[in-house]
């Protein structure tokens, strides 16, 4: 029976045998843990794991990434009319296309990044479920396994905040010449790359502490576990 729980977890939210997560690298350094990760160490049992509240958090994400749509349409006129110091249209063009751009990469990406972390957060579920069963059936004691999901969870809730908080950000370029053009796209550019990545990195650090519950818990039970990853080409987007 747990065998097959750990069959179907795996090919749903494809973790590896090795106890990372299939899809990405793991990074070179987690992200600064939240207040609470320490408490999450003391957790005796499995059924003691507060599950995340995703519908909340996923409300939120929306609310915060329709307040951006509605700040960005509401700056379209004025970001237009500060293109007239612009004397080439093609180039006025140019610059309020790439502004569109950042704002419709925003959304995708952190659009993308939320449906990674419900996924994981739907994966800790699972393992708590499998955890439950075994810590009731064996009577063995999971607190290893109840601090590793629950500081997956702490992970996740994490990430979910700085995806949150990125979907709220705006992005305007202010072209000051039409000399000087070129280099005030640039440095929105930068910007927008560098506060992503962050937020990728925290993603990545829930994929991390997913992986590592999931190898707590493939060790706690102690028998061979029947994998099945999905390839690169089945894995929605």
């Amino acid at each position: 029976m747990l065998d097959q729980l750990f069959g179907a977890l795996l090919f749903l939210f494809g973790f590896s045998g090795n106890g990372s997560v299939r899809g990405e690298s793991t990074p070179s350094a987690s992200a600064t843990p939240s207040a609470t990760a320490e408490s999450n160490k003391n957790i005796k049992s499995v059924k003691l794991v507060t599950p995340i509240n995703i519908a909340t958090l996923q409300a939120k994400f929306e609310e915060k990434h329709a307040q951006a749509v509605t700040a960005m349409e509401a700056k379209r006129a004025s970001f237009s009319a500060s293109l007239q110091i612009m004397k080439d249209e093609k180039k006025r063009a140019i610059v309020e296309s790439i502004q569109n751009q950042f704002a419709k990469m925003n959304e995708d990406q952190t659009a993308l990044l939320m449906g990674r972390l419900k996924k994981l957060s739907t994966g800790v579920e699972e393992m708590q479920k499998v955890a439950e069963e075994f810590e009731k059936e064996s009577g063995k004691d999971l607190s290893s396994v109840a601090s590793s999901l629950s500081l997956a969870n702490t992970a996740i809730t994490d990430a979910i905040a700085a995806v949150t908080a990125q979907a709220e950000k705006t992005y305007s370029i202010s072209v000051t010449s039409e000399a000087n053009a070129k280099n005030d796209v640039g440095k929105v550019r930068k910007q927008i790359a560098s506060d992503l990545k962050k937020v990728r990195d925290s993603v990545q650090n829930a994929r991390k502490k997913v992986g590592d519950a999931f190898k707590a818990l493939k060790t706690a039970i102690g028998k061979p576990v029947l994998i099945t990853v999905q390839s690169e080409s089945e894995e929605t987007q």
